[in-house]
């Protein structure tokens, strides 16, 4: 394996310098595209000269051409801004700003944002920029807490990470690469790490002098899995996977990872692989949340005795519980996504579909928040009574959705006949020929047995 340093020490010419020059700019520029935070290139007077693919996502606008600081409201009412800005920048070390905005419902939003001066002459060769870059940024909303727990201090990083070279460019790239919150890694083709930045270093609780020259395998197999494919492959595409890692201290951590093939460094014929990781932990436990929060609720619909139906504003079946299933015979997926007069006979289908769409259209009640008696359809056919009784429920996003509430009243039907016929049978026993033909016509079910 060649050393990437080695011809750091060799004169160069004029010519080549700026070759040399455009070319790290160039791994630069490879940098922010592959980062999933917004990363600016901002040229001497603040003004937009490149931005990335998440600098348009997070802003929703087209930045280009635009002045840094006019993205955030604060600076609207002061255009000395950037220049305060700028006097501060260097280029030995990230310069790192929070920026609150007031929004107008009196909230407001947190950034964070990294500069990071870029040394006199880096120009590339990339149609996007015409204009010489003057400083770069990274940009990203603020965490509620950002825990400063063992944080190395970047002076102390950049220094570990230089050690035995005075190349400025490549300290720059450092510093670029350091300014992300986000774990980054630069690995030599054999998979050994050759820099990490202090993203990394917290996430995975390795000392840089630990981290440095381990095998990436060590932290992620499946890094160095797939960056051995795109070697043997000589692919130069870019890789973009879900893996696990693994900390210092045998804990498995959920990344979101990035591989990709940079350029040679210093002319040499190393290939290098610049890998980004995002840590997952937070999402997936917040999924595992949700999970738990939908398991939860499926129970407690389950556990009703009732049947249970949830519908959107189309009818459509959302939710079933297992007491429908079993009254209605059809199992649950062949229930969801069809219309709930699928469990109605033709006539009540279609009033249902024309009191749904009424009350979605105009907001009159007539069946929502009622029961009405109908006559339902089991799988195999039959016809039974039911009630039915539909609550209307808002989601916090503003969907409506509408949960029906079903009863089989055929017992209820049958004991109601059941005691018509008791009656009628008592009222004849005990009256016999002595009531009145205005009686018996009055109330003709109490007293009119069946023949």
């Amino acid at each position: 394996m060649s050393c990437p340093f080695k011809h750091l020490n060799n004169p160069t010419t004029p010519k080549q310098t700026t070759t040399k020059n455009a070319a790290t700019f160039n791994k630069l520029v490879t940098f922010m595209q592959g980062s999933p935070d917004a990363a600016f290139l901002l040229d001497k007077e603040g003004k937009i000269v490149y931005r990335n693919k998440a600098a348009r996502l997070l802003f929703l606008t087209n930045v280009d051409d635009m002045s840094f600081c006019s993205l955030f409201s604060f600076c609207e009412e002061s255009s000395g801004c950037w220049d305060e800005l700028a006097k501060d920048l260097s280029t030995s070390k990230p310069s790192h700003h929070t920026v609150t905005v007031q929004v107008d419902d009196d909230t407001s939003l947190k950034f964070r944002a990294n500069f990071v001066k870029l040394p006199s002459g880096m120009i590339g060769h990339l149609d996007d920029i015409a204009a010489d870059p003057f400083a770069c940024v990274y940009v990203i909303p603020a965490p509620p807490e950002v825990s400063k727990h063992g944080k190395t201090h970047e002076s102390e990083l950049v220094n570990e990470l230089t050690k035995g070279t005075n190349d400025q460019h490549h300290q720059h790239m450092r510093d670029v690469v350091e300014a992300s919150l986000d774990p980054m890694f630069s690995i030599f083709e054999s998979g050994i790490i050759w820099m990490a930045n202090d993203a990394a270093i917290q996430l995975f609780g390795y000392p840089n002098c630990e981290l440095s020259g381990r095998n990436i395998s060590e932290i992620c197999h499946r890094a160095r899995e797939e960056q051995k494919k795109l070697h043997d492959a000589n692919d130069t595409s870019h890789k973009h996977l879900r893996a696990t890692a693994v900390n210092r201290f045998g804990m498995d951590v959920p990344v979101d990872l990035s591989i990709r093939l940079m350029t040679s460094f210093d002319c040499t014929e190393e290939k290098v692989y610049f890998i980004h990781m995002k840590d997952c932990s937070l999402f997936e436990e917040h999924q595992a949340e949700i999970r738990h929060k939908d398991e939860l609720c499926k129970a407690m619909i389950n556990a009703s005795f009732d049947p249970m139906f949830g519908i959107d504003q189309r009818g459509l079946i959302l939710v079933v519980n297992q007491a429908a299933i079993a009254m209605f015979g059809w199992t649950e997926d062949e229930f969801l996504g069809q219309n709930i007069s699928l469990i109605c006979n033709e006539q009540d289908a279609k009033n249902h579909d024309i009191h749904l769409a009424r009350y979605v259209k105009t907001g009159v009640k007539r069946v929502i928040g009622r029961k009405r008696p109908l006559i339902a359809r089991r799988k195999d056919g039959s016809n039974f009574p039911i009630e039915l009784g539909v609550s209307e429920v808002t989601l916090a996003n503003g969907e409506r959705m509408f949960c029906g509430f079903v009863r089989d009243t055929t017992e209820q039907k049958l004991q109601r006949e059941m005691m018509r016929r008791q009656e009628a049978v008592i009222g004849e026993q005990f009256f016999g020929n002595s009531m009145s033909a205005d009686t018996m016509k009055k109330y003709p079910a109490r007293y009119t047995t069946a023949s």
